[in-house]
């Protein structure tokens, strides 16, 4: 692939790109879903260097996966594995109704979703790590909102160019939605990715 062809599809999801919370009954593939789980903060060579930025590289983010409808997948909550990005079971129960009745207001797609990617954070080593950065106490939690962005336009952008598409959940209650993940202590929820194919096309 030459550059020029390389900036063309790069362009081209970037134009594409639109948050859609309608989605058709067809599983995704595991090959896509290991794509995404890439794109949002796979290692990109040897020295651990990773698709989205990290101050400090302290890597704060972490990602739990709702796979519901993944062909050649247990349906149920899996967790990513920090250092090999490999996806780990959790347990076998669909947690969407829990993490949609978490969800202010209405917001049913995330209940319908195929696929729900939750990124999560320690808060606490970042707010630690930049203790002496004004503002006090908060510029390490601005740096792990920056990463978590930056890492969900990448998982965007991922499902955009193979055919997939998603919408960016912010608004949930904290405390529901980290019970329904079983996060461990001192993890977080900061937003969900959920993910399917448009149940119609998408304008371009």
């Amino acid at each position: 692939m030459n550059e020029q062809t390389k900036l063309g599809s790069w362009r081209n999801a970037v134009e594409q790109r639109r948050s859609v919370r309608e989605f058709d009954s067809r599983p995704v593939a595991e090959a896509d879903l290991r794509d995404l789980i890439w794109a949002a903060q796979g290692k990109t060579d040897a020295s651990g260097n990773r698709t989205a930025p990290s101050a400090h590289a302290l890597h704060p983010l972490r990602f739990f996966v709702m796979a519901a409808a993944v062909d050649t997948m247990t349906p149920g909550l899996y967790e990513v594995e920090h250092d090999s990005g490999e996806l780990r079971l959790i347990h076998d129960r669909d947690i969407r109704p829990a993490l949609e009745t978490a969800a202010l207001d209405e917001q049913p797609w995330v209940g319908a979703a195929p696929c729900v990617i939750s990124v999560c954070a320690d808060f606490v080593t970042p707010v630690r790590a930049f203790a002496d950065q004004p503002p006090k106490g908060e510029r390490g939690v601005r740096y792990v909102y920056i990463e978590a962005g930056a890492s969900a336009q990448n998982v965007l952008l991922q499902a955009t160019s193979s055919g997939l598409a998603g919408v960016l959940v912010a608004g949930f209650d904290d405390t529901a939605t980290a019970e329904a993940l079983s996060l461990p202590d001192g993890i977080s929820p900061v937003l969900h990715l959920c993910v399917g194919w448009p149940a119609k096309p998408v304008d371009g």
